[in-house]
């Protein structure tokens, strides 16, 4: 861990959010960019296949999120545990969280082979279904090694080994490129498996990283700290508790987060596939800048924890204030380009010249000006989440979370979207109105907290 001097500046506060957000920002966007390009590659398959793509991410980011986000509490723990310098209790925390991936992956998989009916119960077209069928049923063999794969990467930046997630991401992804390539098109001799080989090539790009950095944590001596590979997770079953304890509630906010993209994926289904397609297609964009905003938020959580270990409370206050104006300064910048250029960016997906794909670039445009809004509120958000979560406070954003979403922000798209018949366009509106109403009970919230926590020495 870094030196602490007694008074943090603000600039030194946001040296050291950066220099950890970098580098997770540069593993998770590596991640993000790879399916960016593998969405590209379903797309070359047709339009149908391209708006079953937009059931396919929000199906699969919903559930994988939900499950994987219970073990987002292993780095703010690790984090406590790293900065009061007790190595043992980091291992420990490793391997129950490696035993709590095991055991939730089994209802999700469970979930994933039999999508396709629970998509036919919400009234999608049956070839629809069957495109996203054929795509989980490859795709389920990639959850026990995805859970896994958190895990580690959870453990490798609670202990601010950076550059070795970030290395390993990088080689995942040409794994996984590689792979989606040769499967989805029937290259080199592999058979032509279309949108069931980029669910495959996502199992090899898991199991590849979990495989790799287990193998480094067992070789590499400056682990053997750690003791990963000493057996008992019997014997601290009380970290099992501690870890379940705070990411639970991490788990039903962040679930119930993505279940309303599911939601709001159903709802835009029933407009249309013009509105799907633009709805992928602004998706792609959103969830490309989601993901650095979710590391600077991470990175916040983790920096607050551990500056609570090393019961260096005056910094707490010090990181809050340069994470929020970090972030603030980045998704203004996001909603410049959302706004000045959003042809240029739908022309990625589609041939924006082809007068049939006229009304989908039309309402892609408008969906990319309102985005360019509630991409603030939402980003701003995360952050003081973040920063709650360093401080062990995980239910209070989890309840706020589900109301500003499903009391405020649904009914609201829903209501706008068809009884008002404004279409997509309502829909988004919705969101935006309930990302507004999340960001200042959150504000609110830390300016509560923030009060116990002195400026200085």
């Amino acid at each position: 861990m870094q030196n602490i001097n007694n008074n943090l500046s603000l600039l030194e506060a946001s040296k050291r959010i950066f220099s950890l957000a970098l580098p997770m920002s540069g593993s998770q966007l590596i991640n993000v960019a790879s399916g960016f390009l593998c969405m590209a590659m379903l797309a070359v398959l047709g339009h149908e296949v391209l708006a079953a793509s937009a059931l396919i991410f929000s199906t699969q980011l919903s559930i994988m999120v939900s499950g994987m986000s219970i073990l987002f509490s292993l780095s703010v723990l690790v984090g406590h545990a790293y900065g009061a310098k007790d190595y043992a209790t980091v291992g420990n925390y490793v391997q129950q969280g490696w035993t709590l991936a095991i055991l939730i992956s089994i209802p999700v998989m469970l979930l994933f082979w039999n999508i396709d009916a629970v998509l036919l119960f919400f009234g999608q077209s049956k070839e629809i279904a069957a495109i996203v069928h054929a795509y989980f049923h490859a795709f389920v063999w990639a959850v026990i090694p995805g859970f896994l794969s958190t895990c580690n990467m959870q453990f490798g930046y609670g202990i601010h080994k950076k550059m070795l997630i970030v290395s390993t991401s990088l080689m995942s992804v040409i794994v996984l490129l590689i792979t989606a390539y040769t499967l989805i098109f029937g290259k080199f001799g592999f058979p032509k498996l279309g949108v069931a080989g980029l669910g495959y090539a996502t199992t090899a790009q898991y199991s590849f990283f979990f495989l790799f950095t287990t193998v480094f944590f067992f070789y590499e001596k400056s682990f053997a700290r750690f003791e990963l590979f000493h057996y008992r997770v019997h014997q601290h079953l009380d970290h099992f508790a501690k870890m379940f304890k705070i990411g639970w509630p991490i788990s039903v906010q962040m679930g119930g987060e993505m279940l309303s993209f599911f939601v709001g994926g159903i709802m835009i289904g029933w407009i249309g596939t013009v509105a799907l397609a633009a709805f992928q297609i602004v998706n792609q964009y959103y969830f490309l800048i989601v993901i650095p905003i979710f590391s600077l938020s991470q990175a916040s959580g983790i920096l607050v924890g551990q500056a609570c270990g090393a019961k260096q409370f005056h910094e707490v206050k010090k990181l809050s204030y340069a994470s929020i104006a970090m972030v603030l300064i980045a998704s203004s910048l996001v909603a410049i380009i959302f706004l000045l250029s959003p042809k240029n960016l739908a022309s990625f997906y589609i041939n924006i010249q082809d007068p049939a794909n006229l009304a989908t670039v039309h309402l892609t445009v408008l969906i990319f000006m309102i985005i360019a809004f509630s991409q603030i509120f939402d980003a701003i958000r995360n952050v003081l989440i973040g920063i709650l979560r360093g401080l062990f406070d995980t239910r209070f954003p989890m309840y706020m979370s589900l109301f500003t979403i499903w009391v405020i922000g649904m009914p609201l798209s829903y209501f706008l979207a068809f009884p008002m018949r404004f279409g997509a366009i309502g829909f988004v509106i919705g969101g935006m109105l309930g990302m507004l109403a999340g960001v200042i009970i959150m504000l609110y919230r830390w300016h509560q907290l923030s009060k116990q926590y002195p400026d200085r020495v």
